[in-house]
């Protein structure tokens, strides 16, 4: 598991930032990052169905001979998802539930299914390792953003 270790941390440093996002103020919810850009509020559902998704592609990746992983459209997800009046305790609740299985996931499988491979619809060929990496990094990225609108500056991509 030494391999693992360091997206292992950074999946629980992500997760408790962004638990700690969902109980701080709802004020913050509708701040965004950039003009025209997501509030807070929309950062958070995406991360949290978002989470459900890649969670989904590990499963499968980890268990499944030659799995197709189907891309989505996150704008799409934004207006066809009523994320306008989606309840935000059941948000927080699916984000910490699909975290804690990705970590579990993690945690259990051996270190061999980091090259098991699924075919993405969009990005081709990925490994467990890719795509667990990837929950960390999409996860640490709308984090930044969220801390950009906190401190009321406008995020620029690292």
């Amino acid at each position: 598991m030494k391999k693992r270790q360091k997206v292992l941390d950074d999946l629980f440093s992500s997760m408790q930032e962004t638990l700690d996002l969902f109980d701080g103020s709802r004020i913050v919810f509708g701040k965004s990052y950039a003009p025209g850009k997501w509030r807070i509020r929309d950062l958070l559902i995406h991360i949290s169905d978002t989470e459900t998704v890649l969670l989904d592609r590990l499963r499968r990746i980890a268990s499944d001979e030659k799995p197709i992983l189907a891309a989505f459209d996150q704008d799409l997800w934004v207006k066809s998802l009523m994320y306008d009046s989606r309840d935000m305790t059941l948000v927080k609740m699916q984000f910490h539930a699909a975290r804690r299985s990705v970590i579990e996931l993690a945690t259990l499988v051996d270190e061999s299914v980091d090259a098991k491979t699924g075919t993405h619809t969009e990005s081709g060929i990925l490994t467990f390792a890719q795509v667990l990496r990837k929950v960390a990094d999409h996860n640490i990225h709308h984090l930044g953003q969220a801390r950009a609108a906190i401190e009321g500056r406008v995020w620029k991509k690292e």
